[in-house]
């Protein structure tokens, strides 16, 4: 948050997998950032018992054990987030299941574009379709 505020400028966030994570977090919370794309995010800590593990590792707990840092963390329990958002997720994604991206687009609105054949490092592999179409997103929610 302290970066966007240095920032003489509203944003728009990009981020992948953890950082999709961020992008759409930093959307809910700071009134500068103007919309998110995430790529490949991880949008809900619940959804997925990998994620839920790994959150919980990030966390310090089990959402049973901290369920106020879960509410204050998760994207999914942050909605509505009144923000455009984009939620761009390869169809062959082997880390975050493309449920993360469908459910959430589902719950709020977001833009959802799934890219068949795409893995999750595709999306951040410059001069790939799967870059481009990130890249693209960003840019038209910045203007």
């Amino acid at each position: 948050m302290a970066a966007i505020d240095a920032l003489d400028a509203d944003v728009v966030t990009l981020g992948h997998s953890a950082g999709g994570h961020l992008a759409v977090w930093a959307a809910a919370r700071h009134p500068r950032v103007i919309g998110a794309v995430a790529q490949a995010g991880v949008l809900d800590f619940l959804r997925h018992p990998e994620i839920t593990r790994r959150a919980a590792e990030l966390l310090g707990g089990s959402p049973e054990q901290v369920p106020e840092r879960y509410a204050d963390a998760s994207p999914a329990a942050l909605l509505p987030i009144d923000k455009p958002m984009v939620l761009v997720h390869g169809e062959d994604d082997e880390d975050v299941p493309i449920e993360q991206s469908v459910a959430f687009a589902a719950a709020s609105g977001a833009e959802l574009v799934t890219l068949p054949g795409v893995g999750h490092m595709d999306l951040i592999t410059p001069g790939t379709t799967a870059w481009a179409t990130c890249r693209d997103a960003a840019l038209r929610l910045a203007r």
